[in-house]
């Protein structure tokens, strides 16, 4: 009734939150290949996901060699995506 035409909010969400969890993917695919960061990209990449993946690296340890820090934020970023989606009325 009261919705704008266009839901802005809504883009801002999604694409925001999927643009951080693009360049985590990104990242992994990186740290998989074995670029360190002596390439700008990588640490812009590394400065720009930090934020989200230190917070759950103090939390959860690595487990034998493996570290699932980068997993479990990106699980918790998803889900926070989608309720704050699915709580926004359709048209904002």
């Amino acid at each position: 009734m009261f919705g704008l035409p266009i839901p802005i909010l809504h883009w801002i969400i999604q694409y925001g939150i999927g643009l951080i969890l693009f360049t985590l993917v990104l990242r992994v695919i990186i740290s998989w290949i074995g670029l360190d960061e002596r390439y700008p990209v990588v640490r812009f990449l590394a400065s720009y996901t930090e934020p989200f993946i230190k917070p759950v690296r103090n939390i959860v340890p690595p487990v034998m060699f493996v570290n699932f820090s980068m997993m479990v934020a990106f699980f918790v970023l998803y889900t926070i995506m989608l309720l704050l989606l699915q709580a926004l009325p359709p048209t904002w």
